[in-house]
């Protein structure tokens, strides 16, 4: 074997070692992609049971969130507050968890469960009062989507926000005491 024949021979095995680690890489890319989505999904499903654990620990607020779901103008000023910023946190995050889905970062089956949720809140008699005076604070994509989307869906017939009444006009009993 002469000089040229061992310069041949080590761009063959340079070759082979630059296709073996592209492969290497693109191995670990599609392993940190899949660390990634499980993250993130972990992340924004955390973010919604904090919001649920915040209104059920504390009845007061889980009764103005009800009222305020039925009737966004019969809360009083300090009702007003403590539910738009309850509100504003659960669609904030809806906003989170949509922006991740349309990036591909949450998965379709996922997303879908959280948006029945959303239309369940947005598409009450209050939600679609309260979508109304705050749309603009969220972004033109999630603001298009919940308009002229989510919110011309018609609701499942057993959609019942928080559980406390039905969208479609039907009233489950509820405590009085608001």
């Amino acid at each position: 074997m002469n000089l040229n024949d061992l310069a041949n021979l080590g761009q063959i095995i340079g070759a082979l070692a630059v296709v073996i680690s592209l492969f290497y890489v693109g191995h670990s890319i599609r392993q940190n992609t899949n660390a990634v989505r499980s993250g993130t999904a972990q992340t924004v499903h955390e973010h919604f049971a904090k919001w649920y654990h915040l209104v059920a620990a504390d009845d007061e607020l889980a009764q103005i969130v009800a009222k305020g779901l039925r009737d966004y103008g019969s809360l009083s000023e300090k009702e007003r507050v403590r539910f738009v910023a309850t509100f504003m946190a659960f669609l904030s995050y809806s906003q989170n968890a949509f922006l991740k889905w349309r990036e591909g970062l949450l998965a379709s089956p996922l997303w879908l469960g959280w948006e029945l949720v959303i239309m369940n809140l947005v598409c009450a008699p209050g939600g679609k009062v309260f979508w109304k005076d705050r749309a603009y604070m969220f972004g033109d994509e999630f603001r298009r989507y919940i308009e002229n989307d989510v919110m011309k869906r018609e609701p499942h017939p057993d959609a019942k926000p928080m559980g406390a009444f039905s969208i479609s006009g039907g009233s489950l009993p509820t405590n009085h005491a608001e």
